[in-house]
């Protein structure tokens, strides 16, 4: 009886570092580490004219123009290699006045493109010089200035390319207070922030920090997000906000969709593939007519499925899916709201990767020891209890047997027990 009790005594004593065992590979997990040239585009057959109309209209600047007229709608373009590929300007040009419902869109037609696309070109670039886009900004009454950064500034927050960020927002503010000052007669020419698109797989560039920042697509759209999300703030007031063309998000909806599914976005001939070219940065003619439809949602504010015109270069299925995309990224964008990683994983400095192993490294060792001396101190506190207890029943019997035996004498103290014989006394010695 005596070794069962004992037994139960110790493991009621033993049964929360039995609980906490259990519960050590939570107690012990690591935490998680942590979305062209000007000119009218021709038929694929007709290409050789059309470069021949841009290479006259180059300046070698970058800058493609036409003339003006005051009853037409303008558009500025300003990019760098992603608006010449596949003369982007040209396609959002031609769906505005060559679609179904153009005569319904609210555009003064023919609309007047103006074009930057110098291949690499940041805004830094443009706004340390200003004198050509401040010249094309005069040049005509703009309805609409598209700004498109290149592709890993925006991403640059937080890191030790941070200053390049900087000069990102300052740029952009002095770009788009050039065009509220040049904009039209009646003051309401509309920025609007050209958002681009992660790597299909990952950054190539040769600094270690900026490829690993953008290891992937949905690490390098989130932060491309999450600039662009900055550089709107900057810039963007009450009485003129400026907007967001969330193109990067129209590639991620595909890239999202397709793992939903259970594909691979990266596999070659998919629908996420197929927005690039071979060196997974620049888009297809796919990813430009995405972009494209993003854009004439935006600059119309109208559905982007309504503007049909077909370019020969894309199946006309694959457009209307193109356009569905574009049209559920406008609907389910958020102008006003800060951006969310979601299941993204926020980039983290090499400095602040160092630290946070260093403070895992530290608690790790202080979750043990935690562990050991809580263990120690409850088992330490049930032994002793079992112990105390075992002594406290000892003592209690010898108190009983004392008792007992002082009853058998005929003499009494005054406590009304006999007071007991030597042999008495060496007997509870024994006891």
């Amino acid at each position: 009886m005596m070794k069962s009790q004992q037994s139960c005594y110790l493991f009621i004593a033993l049964a929360p570092c039995i609980i906490l065992l259990l519960s050590a590979q939570t107690v012990f997990a690591s935490e998680p580490m942590g979305w062209s040239k000007s000119g009218a585009y021709q038929d694929v057959n007709n290409r050789n004219n059309l470069d021949n109309v841009n290479n006259n209209d180059n300046n070698n600047d970058g800058y493609y123009s036409q003339e003006s007229s005051p009853s037409r709608d303008a558009l500025f373009m300003v990019g760098n290699s992603y608006v010449s590929t596949n003369n982007l300007t040209e396609i959002v040009k031609n769906m505005l006045e060559y679609s179904s419902s153009s005569s319904s869109s609210g555009v003064k037609l023919p609309i007047i493109t103006e074009t930057f696309d110098k291949g690499g070109a940041r805004w830094w670039d443009l706004a340390s010089d200003p004198k050509n886009f401040t010249d094309t900004l005069h040049a005509h009454e703009y309805r609409w200035v598209v700004l498109q950064e290149q592709s890993e500034t925006p991403g640059l927050y937080d890191s030790e390319y941070e200053n390049e960020f900087i000069d990102s927002k300052t740029s952009v503010k002095t770009l788009d207070n050039l065009i509220r000052q040049s904009g039209n007669a009646q003051g309401t020419t509309k920025t609007i922030l050209f958002q681009t698109w992660g790597r299909l797989h990952h950054d190539n560039n040769p600094t270690p920090e900026i490829a690993r920042m953008y290891d992937s697509f949905s690490h390098h759209q989130y932060r491309l997000a999450v600039g662009y999300r900055e550089y709107q703030k900057t810039i963007s007031t009450p009485e003129r906000p400026v907007l967001i063309a969330p193109v990067g998000y129209a590639f991620q909806a595909i890239h999202d969709g397709m793992e939903a599914e259970g594909l691979d976005p990266e596999q070659e001939g998919g629908r996420f593939s197929n927005l690039y070219i071979e060196d997974g940065s620049h888009p297809s003619e796919q990813g430009s007519y995405l972009a494209a439809s993003v854009l004439v949602g935006m600059l119309t504010e109208q559905d982007p499925r309504l503007f049909d015109w077909d370019y020969p270069l894309v199946p006309q299925e694959i457009q209307k899916y193109l356009r569905d995309v574009a049209h559920e990224t406008i609907a389910n964008f958020c102008q006003t709201c800060n951006v969310t990683p979601n299941h993204k994983m926020p980039y983290i400095s090499p400095e602040e990767r160092a630290a946070m192993d260093a403070r895992k490294s530290s608690s790790f060792f202080s979750k043990f020891i935690h562990f050991v001396f809580w263990c120690g101190v409850i088992g330490g506190g049930g032994f002793l209890a079992v112990k105390k207890r075992e002594q406290m029943r000892q003592a209690w019997r010898r108190q009983l047997v004392r008792n007992a035996w002082g009853r058998t004498s005929s003499t009494t103290n005054n406590f009304g027990y006999a007071p007991l014989g030597q042999q008495g006394a060496a007997d509870m010695e024994l006891i």
